[in-house]
């Protein structure tokens, strides 16, 4: 999968769209479409101008890698995020527990977090450890942005859907967080103990 940087190189060096266009002469289309990574292909000329502006070779300016994701497992925890009498808000800590599979070249890594929603509707964090992070960070920053995106997107779908929250929440409510490796273990561990020993559900009652 070839990925343009584009977006990560104007950032870096503190240029936007409107600029890069005005100083390139390139059309504002064309290089959303490259920083979006929504374009089907590209022109040598085009390509040139944006190197030269910017100071890179052809090799900075896309990336290549075999990079996927997939969700193998998900715990939604039973004591789910409603309203109960009389009218107060009903909520968990931790709402769902993720096992995340990251595929980057022929290398396999599982990431192992927790979806907090102690501040929804205004905020959710998915925590991830810090040694997820360290492993995140061999990927280059476009596709690590990407599989990013995925997890929240995921978060978001079953927040909405899976536990019918009486307010529907946006990607820009939830944020990607990590923290210390042992602290997320016993986190996990906890949750996992708590789902098993259906004390959520007592707690219904």
């Amino acid at each position: 999968m070839i990925k343009c940087n584009l977006a990560v190189l104007l950032a870096e060096r503190g240029i936007n769209i409107s600029e890069l266009s005005e100083r390139t002469g390139l059309s504002r289309n064309t290089l959303s479409a490259l920083q979006n990574n929504t374009g089907k292909g590209i022109q040598f000329e085009t390509m040139d101008a944006i190197c030269k502006l910017l100071d890179v070779t052809p090799c900075e300016l896309f990336t290549f890698a075999d990079v996927g994701i997939n969700f193998i497992f998900t715990s939604p925890s039973k004591n789910k995020i409603k309203m109960v009498p009389p009218g107060t808000l009903n909520i968990v800590k931790y709402s769902s527990y993720y096992e995340v599979e990251i595929y980057f070249n022929e290398s396999v890594m599982t990431l192992k977090g927790l979806l907090n929603t102690d501040h929804y509707p205004e905020r959710s964090q998915i925590f991830f450890s810090v040694k997820d992070k360290s492993d995140l960070e061999k990927i280059p920053l476009i596709f690590r942005q990407e599989i990013f995106n995925a997890i929240t997107d995921f978060a978001v779908n079953e927040l909405n859907d899976t536990y019918e929250v009486p307010i529907k929440i946006n990607k820009n409510s939830i944020e990607i967080k990590f923290l210390d490796n042992v602290f997320i273990e016993k986190e996990i561990e906890f949750f996992l103990n708590y789902q098993d020993d259906g004390l959520d559900k007592l707690l219904d009652e």
